[in-house]
């Protein structure tokens, strides 16, 4: 039998060898792999194995018709439009986009083969401002409508095509303070369009002449374009990319590992380049030269929450070797000229408040000290101001004042719940209203400098690290 077998294979040539044991091969592979679909049901699905075995084969099979549901299937698997964000609804779509400012529309225009209107949601309703779920900074913010439009519709002609993408955002919200105007619009415009190195185009939706007047620097550093006034705009405008609404991560702040890496750190960096401010590092006190006067803005809030005794302030500010500045930005004082003063010094001390967010300002390696009144408001104060200071790598302080430097201890008693359990007034109907018009806007500080004067000490220290 063997012998039999050997004068058998001998009668074959190589070649003739090499074609009988592939098709041997191959006929055991399809048997197996049928019995194993038979057994198994549909636990290797075909279009996978032959994907396996030939990718060309593979994609002869998947063209035409097939071709059509893989491409609808990815476009439902990623809407134009996200809106699971807490704060902000992000549309960001590429291909043929058109805007038509005059009807707040935003139009993806595709092919019919690619869309069809009972497979793909037809529009989304956006305000592209950061506060999404504040009714009152949102309620003056213009809705648009995102949307796919096929090419068997009529779509707007384009009168002018951009060969750069375009950001739409709104300015509304609560624009006027200055809080609120680097961390609900500075930042997350900074955050959205610095990865374009100025080939983007900015469609400003509510623009206040002001605000536009205020930030004009720092706009043209991030825009080499014209920036169109979105409501006033009457051209059908196309580009090859439309983002509408800005990123916000959160309260002046950056997270890197959703900005591609950028952080505060780089953001202080772009304020510092934007305002041309010449001071990189603050003021570094080495031995123990007493004649080294760093430079201390006092921030004198001319409102609430105001240093009631500023001046008794500085001269203690004076005497722990610091040069004190007292300073608030005025009405009609530009920011660059108010960015430049802020920069020449090496501490900055402030009640809670906007006046802080001048911290933007400071060179790196500056202390922030931060004042906190009554009202149990430690954590908040901390996250809005000493999270950002650290992540710009500067020092930070944080100084609660007692009971006795509060000026509701006038107005209320001292052993009013007012004065000595806070938490009692965010318990009663209106709470939060209440303990807001209370605490934040009914109230001053006379600060205790005797007590307060180791804070300067501290201050002094961190300058020589």
């Amino acid at each position: 039998m063997m012998g039999t077998q050997a004068k058998f294979f001998r009668s074959f040539s190589r070649v003739e060898l090499q074609t009988l044991s592939f098709v041997i091969f191959t006929g055991f592979f399809l048997v197996s792999v049928t019995l194993l679909v038979l057994s198994a049901g549909h636990f290797v699905p075909f279009p996978s194995l032959g994907s396996w075995l030939s990718p060309r084969a593979s994609l002869l099979t998947r063209a035409g018709e097939n071709d059509t549901n893989n491409q609808n299937v990815d476009l439902r698997s990623k809407p134009l439009c996200d809106t699971s964000d807490r704060r902000a609804d992000i549309c960001d779509m590429e291909g043929d986009i058109r805007i038509q400012a005059s009807s707040s529309s935003i139009f993806y225009v595709t092919s019919s083969i690619r869309n069809s209107a009972t497979e793909l949601q037809g529009t989304w309703k956006i305000k592209p401002h950061p506060r999404k779920g504040d009714r009152p900074a949102m309620s003056g913010v213009t809705e648009m409508s995102v949307g796919y439009l096929s090419t068997k519709q009529e779509a707007p002609k384009c009168d002018i095509n951009s060969t750069v993408p375009a950001i739409i955002f709104a300015t509304g919200g609560y624009m006027g303070n200055f809080f609120h105007e680097v961390s609900d619009s500075i930042i997350p415009i900074y955050i959205s369009s610095h990865k374009f190195d100025g080939e983007v185009q900015f469609l400003i939706s509510e623009m206040l002449p002001w605000w536009m007047t205020k930030y004009e620097l720092l706009l043209k550093k991030l825009t080499h374009h014209e920036i169109i006034n979105f409501n006033k705009d009457a051209m059908v405008r196309c580009y090859p990319r439309v983002i509408v609404g800005i990123t916000f991560h959160k309260d002046m702040g950056i997270d890197p590992a959703r900005s591609g890496g950028v952080t505060m750190f780089d953001f202080g960096r772009f304020i510092r380049s934007t305002y041309s401010l010449e001071r990189e590092t603050a003021t570094k006190l080495q031995g123990a030269n007493p004649e080294k006067r760093p430079r201390l803005l006092i921030i004198a809030r001319s409102r609430t929450r105001r240093f009631t005794n500023v001046d008794e302030i500085a001269r203690m500010v004076g005497w722990q070797g610091f040069e004190p500045v007292v300073a608030e930005m005025k009405k009609n004082q530009s920011l660059a000229e108010f960015a430049r003063l802020v920069n020449s010094c090496d501490a900055i001390l402030g009640v809670h408040g906007a006046g802080l967010t001048n911290l933007i300002f400071l060179p790196t390696n500056a202390v922030v000290i931060q004042v906190v009144p009554l009202g149990g408001m430690d954590n908040f104060c901390y996250a809005d101001y000493g999270v950002p200071t650290l992540e710009m790598k500067m020092k930070y302080l944080q100084y609660g004042i007692g009971v006795m430097e509060s000026s509701l201890v006038d107005r209320y008693g001292i052993t009013d719940p007012v004065v000595i359990n806070p938490k009692s007034v965010q318990a009663q109907k209106e709470g939060w209203r209440n303990w807001t018009l209370i605490y934040f806007f009914n109230q001053d500080v006379k600060l205790d400098v005797a007590r307060f004067s180791s804070f300067l000490t501290h201050a002094r220290e961190l300058l020589r690290e």
